[in-house]
């Protein structure tokens, strides 16, 4: 394929990033029934989205680290 064979015209570029803005959609209703059942089944389904988030992303140990540092933090600030 050549780059001008590749180039997409406005129209077709608002018509791709609408099928994304489309499927987000989707996934954050998705998202949002599953923190309505945890909620409903007596869990804290903010936190559970946090930790979902930070998984995906691959955030998770950074976050245990920096939490680590802040819990020591406080423990030697408060004497």
């Amino acid at each position: 394929m050549t780059q001008e064979q590749t180039k997409m015209t406005k129209a077709e570029m608002v018509e791709a990033m609408k099928r994304l803005y489309i499927e987000i959609g989707s996934i954050n209703e998705q998202i949002s029934m599953l923190k309505d059942e945890a909620k409903a089944r007596g869990m804290d389904a903010g936190l559970m989205a946090k930790a979902a988030s930070l998984l995906a992303n691959a955030k998770a140990d950074a976050t245990l680290e920096k939490n680590a540092e802040l819990e020591a933090l406080l423990e030697e600030v408060r004497g």
